[in-house]
Order: structure tokens, then sequence, then C-alpha cells
């Protein structure tokens, strides 16, 4: 192994381990605490979840929560992050090098040395793919009888699709996942009066002065 392969695998864990799942988890807060029947309704959920598994076995909610199996069927929570990362996708534009020269499939030619680039942030936002409330923050989108429904990879690209799609996306819900319900089933929360909360455009995408918020214990 070179330096340099060393380099790209190390810079890799930490852009694509680390910032990018916090980054979501800011944004996916923000989203919740502004939108107070969204969080109402995944408070419910959590609430519920707890109840139904209180009738099953004698463990504490955290201890229930930190499963595979039941982070799975947590669909309202699994829609949040999913619509979280449609608006305000981690990777906010991808660009691709041009190691030979090649056609697309609609017929563009591409040379070596070039670069084409995708940028999910506008994509998540386009009507043509998500239909006239594109804009809006609205995770029952992802829900049909309850049962959260994948999209297309090449339409939600957070992920990015094909040969290249990420390998630690199951992993990253997971965590997200995990997090949130934590966060969301304990804790309510509240912008700070007057922060402003602007993305940043970089490598992923940032809050440019971070998220200040006041966060009150839930019973």
């Amino acid at each position: 192994m070179t330096d340099k392969s060393l380099r790209d695998v190390v810079l890799n864990f930490v852009i694509a381990g680390r910032d990018t799942t916090a980054t979501t988890l800011s944004w996916a807060v923000y989203m919740i605490m502004t939108h107070s029947h969204v969080a109402e309704k995944l408070y419910m959920e959590l609430k519920a979840f707890e109840n139904e598994r209180a009738k099953e076995e004698n463990a504490t909610f955290v201890e229930w929560l930190l499963n595979y199996d039941s982070l799975g069927k947590l669909h309202y929570l699994h829609a949040v992050i999913t619509e979280t990362l449609r608006l305000y996708p981690a990777v906010p534009q991808d660009p691709k090098g041009i190691l030979e020269d090649d056609v697309l499939p609609d017929g563009t030619k591409v040379k070596a040395g070039g670069m084409v680039t995708y940028v999910p942030y506008s994509m998540g936002r386009m009507e043509y793919n998500w239909g006239y409330d594109a804009a809006l923050f609205k995770p029952e989108r992802w829900l049909k009888d309850g049962l959260f429904q994948n999209s297309s990879p090449f339409k939600f690209t957070a992920f990015q699709a094909g040969p290249r799609i990420c390998l630690g996306k199951d992993s990253a819900y997971l965590q997200m996942k995990m997090a949130l319900a934590i966060l969301c089933r304990f804790f309510k929360f509240s912008l700070v009066p007057n922060h402003p909360v602007q993305y940043r455009m970089m490598t992923i995408l940032s809050m440019a002065h971070g998220l200040k918020l006041k966060a009150v214990r839930c019973l």
C-alpha cells in the first residue's frame, strides 16, 4: 500500500463514515423541530413501539431499541431520515473523473481527463422528480400503508447508485436511526432565537453556524 492509497482510505473513513452522518443528524433534528407535526408523529411512533415491547419483555427502552430488528420496525423514523437526505444530502454534489473516452447513455461523448458532476441537492428539489410539493419536508411521501417504500437510487441519489452505490448505506441508516430514536423519544428541541441556520457548501453539506438549540426532557 502506498502513502497515497493509505491517505485516500483514511480520508474516506473520515468523510464518508463520520462527517456525513453527523451533518445529516443535524439537519434531521432541525427539520423535526421546525415541523411540529413531524415531531409529534415521530414521538408517537417511538412511544407506541415502547408500549408494545413493554408487554412482551422486561427490558428498558434503550435495550429494546439498540438492535437491528427493532430499528427496522420504525418506518416513520426511516422516512424522516430519508426525507432529510432528499432535501439536504450529506454530499450535495458529486464529481466523477473520466479515465477513458466514453459515451453516456443519452449519446453525450465524454473525454478522458474531464469530469462529470451530478448534484443530489438540486435533484432532490426538482418537481420533475418529486412532484409539485418537492420543496416541502414530507416524510409521508416515503410511506405506503404505514410501511417505508424505497425509491430508485437513480432518483434518490444521496447514496449514489449502480456499481458505485455507498457500501456503508445500511450502517449509516442504523447509526442515524439509533441516535435519533433516543433523542426524539426523550427530548423536545427548540431553536435558539435568532440563530441563523444556513448551509455551507463544502465536500459535505454542513451548517455554516452550527445548530444551536434548547432541549427539554420528555416523559
